[in-house]
């Protein structure tokens, strides 16, 4: 006879099963074009994790529940706890499932690592949903409350009175918690448990996110995020030494120094300019500016500013991201880091200096700082730039008083400010500086200052996130007006570019377009021109270094764009899709490789559509590229010790 104290948690695998199914059917519908072809598929996945993530939840509860049976007054206490633990569970899964909906609809996948990455940041994820979340909030709140008083209700009922099973079918209903359970929780009689590629079976992100319920998909990135991700991959293969040197090499069209064992992967970088005087740095890293808000680079009319400015600098009008997160876009432009699946290194917990922007300006005296409008502990910002070469960081604390205050900081224009303002001291002091700007008014929520831009002349269904976009551009063109009036202006390199797109998504194939951003350098010594090449993030630190008239060896990946006969190519990483996009016989070619997915090559036409398959006679050397930067991170070999003979021509 069946232990009735088991009913509760019997009753609560069959409705989660059924609420998983019933969002799994929704997601569906919402995406029809891309599940149709395989809806049975995401059915059958759909169930495996489904069985998983119980087990895992419930399992320590079965065994407790059956080992305490037959001792009654632990049994009686117990049944409370049972009852809440039970709605607790279910209402939890009812709010994931519907937060799915809004947080899919921003990022194109299930809650994943992003969602539970936000968690540790409560004061500014709570102003966020404050300030521009509200019914996504309250529908989920609602939903969790109401799903754990029907629950609740239900479960006390079927926990008042029971009568303990027999000795023997205690026995029977233990060894199944021991050893039915635990295979279901796995997932998998192959030597590796369920994980969420198993349910890859198409193309598009969005799609074989659907079958892995939130629940598990949370549970699985929780176990992977931090430095325990790094010390083996599950995904890919990491690359020897040897391969990496192969590699970095056909990555990139420079003068590599492999000779040296400690530090195998050594950039010479020869200056393509004499500097008469030390040039300041100043890189103005836009949040979330992608092409798509640019007219130049055939977007919408919502950053003139950029526009105008870009005509008066060099710029890259194929410049891609390496990623669509800000620490991405961060460690690409300050370290000249490849994409990978691993954590980012911003992320992480170094045990040696880095060779990065900062460490390497401040070998040849120049003052390094980070100015930021809100605060530099969100995604290690902080620790990562004090550990790799950074005297000052400006954060939200440093704003007296600023005219305008949002979920994630200061405006851009009190940030333009006080740059400003710390650029003229510094220069007054007669020492060269180099600076990261990090802009925060394009970030959801999107709060702005009343009044300062209107977007009356464009048709937009996403009013709020295009007058923030303008405004981010409205507030970087009055910077310029300021800082072309003051003296260190003409002594200064500025970059420009941003650290990603804003809501990429993966409908169908790989969102290539949303990986193509502006950037653009302006220099009193660099004429206006236009760049078409096909470029990366990762290839702006060797440049600005060339530009600054620095003679050095670097342990960096990129090259420098200002030399001839570079090699066109832009790394990118997707969650876990990674893309190598090139130029090849005069064609632009992407190939892909996903867990489970066999690589695949495109030709992708101007506007980055995928039009035609192609066999790809150099796969294997593209696919080889993922185990580069893996395996610059296993191997430290971006090591600020390996910075050799620096100095300023």
């Amino acid at each position: 006879m069946l232990n009735k104290g088991l009913f509760p948690v019997a009753v609560s695998f069959i409705i989660a099963i059924i609420i998983f199914n019933l969002s799994r059917f929704g997601l569906c519908l919402w995406h029809f074009d891309e599940t149709k072809a395989n809806l049975l598929s995401v059915f059958l996945y759909g169930i495996r994790y489904d069985l998983s993530i119980l087990s895992i939840i419930f399992a320590p509860l079965v065994l407790i529940i059956v080992a305490i049976s037959k001792i009654e007054k632990l049994r009686i206490v117990f049944n409370t706890a049972v009852t809440i633990y039970c709605a607790f569970i279910l209402a939890l899964i009812t709010f994931l499932e519907v937060v799915t909906i809004p947080f899919m609809n921003e990022y194109g996948v299930r809650p994943n690592h992003i969602f539970l990455e936000y968690l540790i940041y409560p004061k500014e994820v709570f102003n966020m949903m404050l300030s521009g979340h509200k019914f996504d909030s309250i529908i989920g709140l609602l939903s969790f409350a109401l799903a754990f008083f029907l629950f609740f209700k239900l479960f006390k009922k079927l926990t008042n009175s029971y009568k303990p099973s027999s000795l023997k079918s205690l026995a029977i209903q233990f060894l199944f918690v021991l050893i039915v359970l635990p295979l279901l929780a796995r997932g998998s009689l192959t030597h590796k448990p369920l994980n969420p590629s198993n349910a890859a079976f198409c193309e598009s992100q969005t799609a074989n996110s659907i079958p892995v319920n939130s629940a598990f998909n949370l549970f699985y990135v929780s176990k992977h995020l931090g430095e325990n991700s790094v010390n083996s991959s599950e995904i890919y293969a990491f690359a020897t030494v040897n391969e990496v040197i192969d590699s970095v090499d056909n990555l990139s069209k420079a003068d590599f120094i492999t000779s040296d064992s400690n530090c195998p992967i050594l950039q010479k970088i020869t200056p393509s300019v004499e500097v008469k005087r030390k040039k300041n740095v100043v890189v103005i890293l836009l949040e979330s500016f992608g092409a798509q808000y640019v007219k130049s680079l055939g977007g919408l009319d919502l950053a003139p500013n950029i526009d105008k400015l870009s005509e008066d600098g060099w710029f890259f009008t194929n410049m891609f991201a390496t990623g669509h997160r800000s620490v991405r876009g961060i460690e690409a432009i300050t370290a000249s880091n490849l994409p990978s699946p691993l954590p980012s290194i911003v992320k992480l917990s170094n045990k040696e200096k880095l060779a990065t922007l900062f460490s390497i300006y401040e070998k040849v005296g120049y003052r390094t700082s980070f100015i930021y409008g809100g605060e530099s502990h969100f995604d290690n910002m902080r620790t990562f730039f004090f550990n790799n070469g950074a005297d000052t960081i400006i954060e939200q604390k440093d704003y007296k008083s600023p005219s305008f205050t949002a979920s994630w900081g200061v405006s851009d224009e009190d940030l333009y400010n006080k740059a400003n303002e710390y650029f003229s001291e510094e220069y007054k002091n007669n020492t060269p500086f180099c600076s990261l700007i990090f802009t925060s008014s394009f970030h959801d929520p999107f709060d702005i200052p009343k009044g300062k831009v209107d977007i009356s002349n464009i048709k937009s269904n996403d009013v709020k996130r295009h007058m923030a976009v303008k405004y981010a551009d409205y507030a970087l063109g009055k910077f310029f007006e300021k800082a072309k009036k003051e003296p260190y202006y003409k002594d200064t390199i500025f970059v420009v570019i941003a650290d990603h797109d804003s809501r990429a998504k993966n409908y169908s194939h790989f969102p290539l377009s949303n990986f193509h951003i502006p950037a653009f350098i302006i220099d009193s010594d660099i004429k206006p021109k236009k760049d078409n090449r096909l470029v990366s993030q990762i290839d702006i630190l060797p440049t600005i270094l060339s530009l600054s008239g620095i003679s050095a060896k670097v342990p960096l990946a990129g090259q420098d764009l200002t030399k001839d006969g570079i090699v066109q190519r832009a790394p990118i990483i997707y969650y876990y899709t990674y893309a190598y996009l090139e130029k090849e016989d005069g064609k632009t070619v992407i190939t892909t490789l996903s867990p489970g997915i066999a690589p695949e090559s495109f030709i992708v036409d101007k506007d980055h559509n995928f039009i035609k398959k192609t066999e790809n006679i150099n796969l294997k050397r593209k696919v080889d590229f993922l185990n580069l930067p893996i395996a610059m991170f296993n191997h430290s070999l971006n090591k600020a010790k390996c910075i050799k003979d620096i100095s300023i021509n």
